[in-house]
């Protein structure tokens, strides 16, 4: 048999295969990809116009954007239009255009009008521009990620399904973000990363069992110089945090993993209330610079963290902050994992690097009989290593069977489990 026949009948085979077979098949590609089957034989023409999966992309058309406008907007013109969009995907650099924003927003209402459960929109650009409030009243959403330079400042917001919420960049002013929490009675997970956040005093997540708030700027209407964040079912945490005021945790009573990361910036004068609000937790990693300023007013009157297990402490120099560090561990009894991230190396006070046995006796680690392992974790080797195991060795001389470990790698990720 020649090969153009075999060619022919394999064709034929997979032109015999139901049309929602097929349907399912061109929804692994692109748009652009998928448009292009109907050149294969009449009984491909028109199958690309019921796929419910769309991604759009613009790297693939080569920085041209009006090729990709024109094409974006002739997709779903031409798109048979009694057939819903499951998932929306949009990434696109946007031009230094005001008036791209118009035509962004018509491709969203598109989505919205054809009962979109998931919409990805990825706008890479500095211009800021307005979501339609139409977004904020989907019925059908169940996920929704939004990367892009927009305000979201909706009248009403009623988005009865929708379970993952993922924002980055975009500008909440007023109570927008108390509104998008009220209106979302189903949410579960919830990620905010370099965002503008006005809020309230404080502000409740009553559904949400995943959050993450990374590097935002958090401002407050009232006066107070403190933000009082709780969620009852919240399971695990990410606060990474970036501008703003102190911030105290609350009724987070089911919270069994939490990740906290504080900048430099740490003001003296804030007065932090983080670890009062997660006595529950079970892993807990905790990295600053400015450790000693974060915990120490609050390890003076911190009731202890029974249920941790697991520690992951990341300081600038274990040398400066063992005081704080050792305090903190007091508050562990049960603690059977303790892991060092040490990076002297960027560290603010000019010393030696030498620690006196005699100051350490009343930091010994008596109170964590549970304690397995302790590993200390580097960037780099550095010329304090030695000195640092000869410390978590004198930390350690009253626990029975404790290994410590010296390693260096790159930052391991809090685990979920």
């Amino acid at each position: 048999m020649d090969t153009k026949k075999m060619r022919a009948e394999n064709s034929d085979m997979i032109s015999n295969l139901p049309d929602s077979l097929l349907i399912e098949i061109l929804s692994e590609l692109d748009a652009w990809e998928a448009v292009q089957t109907c050149i294969l034989s009449k009984r491909w023409r028109s199958l690309w116009t019921f796929v419910p999966y769309l991604y759009f992309d613009f790297a693939d058309f080569g920085d041209d954007a009006e090729l990709f406008n024109n094409f974006v907007s002739s997709f779903l013109r031409l798109r048979d239009d009694s057939t819903d969009v499951r998932t929306f995907t949009l990434r696109y650099s946007v031009p230094h255009d005001a008036g791209i924003f118009d035509l962004v927003n018509a491709w969203i209402l598109y989505a919205l009008n054809h009962k979109v459960k998931n919409l990805a929109v990825d706008l890479f650009g500095k211009q800021c521009g307005r979501l339609p409030d139409s977004l904020f009243n989907c019925a059908s959403l169940k996920c929704l990620h939004l990367n892009c330079y927009y305000q979201i400042e909706p009248d009403i917001v009623c988005l009865p399904n929708l379970r993952f919420l993922c924002l980055y960049g975009v500008y909440m002013p007023n109570d927008s973000m108390q509104k998008i929490i009220l209106g979302c009675p189903s949410l579960k997970t919830l990620s905010m990363h370099r965002c503008f956040i006005m809020m309230m005093s404080g502000i409740s997540f009553q559904t949400v069992d995943s959050l993450t708030i990374e590097n935002c700027d958090l401002y407050s209407h009232s006066d107070s110089p403190t933000i009082d964040i709780s969620a009852p079912c919240l399971k695990y945490i990410k606060f990474v945090k970036g501008w703003g005021p102190s911030i105290t945790f609350k009724d987070m009573s089911k919270l069994t993993h939490a990740m906290l990361i504080m900048s430099t910036d740490v003001e003296k004068d804030n007065d932090y209330h983080l670890l009062s609000g997660i006595l529950g937790v079970e892993t807990l990693a905790i990295g600053s610079n400015c450790l000693k300023e974060l915990l120490t007013g609050e390890l003076q009157k911190c009731r202890q963290l029974q249920k941790l297990k697991f520690i992951l402490l990341g300081v600038c120099c274990m040398h400066c902050d063992f005081g704080t560090c050792a305090m903190l561990l007091q508050c562990c009894p049960n603690l059977e994992r303790l892991c060092l991230i040490h990076t002297e190396e960027f560290c603010r006070v000019d010393h030696s690097g030498e620690v006196k046995s005699e100051n350490l006796e009343e930091i010994e680690g008596t109170s964590c009989r549970n304690l397995k392992l302790v590993e200390i974790l580097l960037h780099r080797s550095h010329h304090s290593v030695q000195q640092l195991e000869q410390l978590m060795l004198h930390w350690t001389k009253k626990i029975r069977g404790v290994q410590i470990k010296v390693s260096e790698c790159k930052f391991e990720p809090l685990p979920t489990s």
